[in-house]
């Protein structure tokens, strides 16, 4: 009973993580050039972060580029 509970659990953030680390990677990809560029930063560098990194190569895109791109999408 107790190592199902653990699977399921190890599961479930599997599959949260696998989720988010898609819905970055498909943010990363969509956003145009020139907000990159207004921005400052480099979209092939952090695509290939998320994909080789995974989870944490999503995470590091969610807390360094992706503030700077919804700022400069916003003005």
């Amino acid at each position: 009973m107790e190592s199902s509970l653990f699977l399921l659990a190890f599961g479930l953030v599997f599959l949260v993580g696998g989720i988010f680390w898609l819905w970055m990677l498909i943010d990363a990809l969509r956003r145009p050039a020139a907000e990159w560029e207004a921005a400052g930063q480099n979209q092939i560098i952090h695509v290939v972060v998320i994909v080789v990194l995974g989870f944490i190569g999503a995470i590091v895109y969610a807390l360094v580029a992706r503030p700077r791109l919804v700022e400069v999408a916003r003005s």
